[in-house]
Parts: structure tokens; sequence; C-alpha cells
């Protein structure tokens, strides 16, 4: 029986300074905003009803989009991409991806456009393990769009 040869892959980690910072300045807003719900609970007048239920919503709404913010990225030469994030891990193909665009910055977050939604990766731009995966995906589906991000190849 022959072997099964596995294809070639690549993987980007983001920098896990870059993510715990990030998670960092995300509790220290969840600590100001739960407090400012206490002081407002501690009123407890009919008119803070709303303002409760705003803070309250906004804080999980954050806390659930934020945790499907990918901090890792396998990419194979078949073209399959593996996206891991705190909350899921997303299985697809290159030819799924409409549109790449890279952050403003030299650090943030690159946005993958797929048919149906969106994600985002925590990314340093100029790495050479994220310019093998961003490579590596061009090549997969040359018809993909590139924004702000140069000189990957």
């Amino acid at each position: 029986m022959p072997l099964k040869t596995i294809p070639e892959s690549y993987v980007y980690d983001s920098p896990a300074v870059f993510v715990k910072v990030f998670y960092l300045f995300f509790a220290a807003f969840i600590l100001v905003d739960v407090t400012f719900l206490v002081l407002i609970l501690n009123r407890s007048e009919a008119s803070y009803r709303f303002p409760i239920f705003m803070l309250t919503f906004i804080l999980i709404f954050m806390c659930y989009f934020s945790s499907a913010i990918s901090h890792r990225i396998e990419v194979w030469k078949n073209g399959d991409i593996k996206l891991t994030s705190l909350r899921k891990t997303i299985m697809t193909k290159a030819e799924n991806i409409a549109y790449v665009q890279g952050p403003q910055l030299p650090v943030g977050f690159i946005k993958l456009r797929f048919e149906r939604e969106k994600t985002y990766l925590f990314a340093k731009m100029g790495t050479s393990d994220l310019n093998k995966v961003l490579m590596t995906i061009k090549d997969a589906d040359p018809g993909i769009k590139f924004d702000r991000i140069k000189n990957f190849g």
C-alpha cells in the first residue's frame, strides 16, 4: 500500500505579545464597562434600564466577536486553509476567499472576506512566515484581490 503524501503547508502564528496586549486592553475595557454598570445598577431607577441593557449588549457582543479573531493560519499548497481563534477553527479553501485586506499600520488585522462572512487575523506585516502564507494563498487562487499588502512575493 503506497504511503499518502502530505502536501507542504505554511503556518503563521501571530506574535504572542500582540495578542496578549490586545486582550489586555480588551479586559481593561470590560473592567471599566462593568464598573460603570455597577454604578448605574446602584441607582436602580427606571430611566436607567435602557443604558444597562445597551452596555450589557455591547459587552456581550464585543466578547463574542473578539474571541473569533484568528491568531493562527495554516495554508497548504493545494489551497486548503485553516484559521484558528479562541472560539472556533475555520477550514476553507483559497478559492472561497474573494478579498484580502491588510492593516494600515505594520501591526494590525488582516481581513479575509469569504463568500458569506469575513474573518480577521492578528498580523505583523513583513514577517517571512506571513509572506509565505500570503504567497501560497495567491498561488492557489490568483484571482484573489489583495489590498494594502505589498512585497510579500
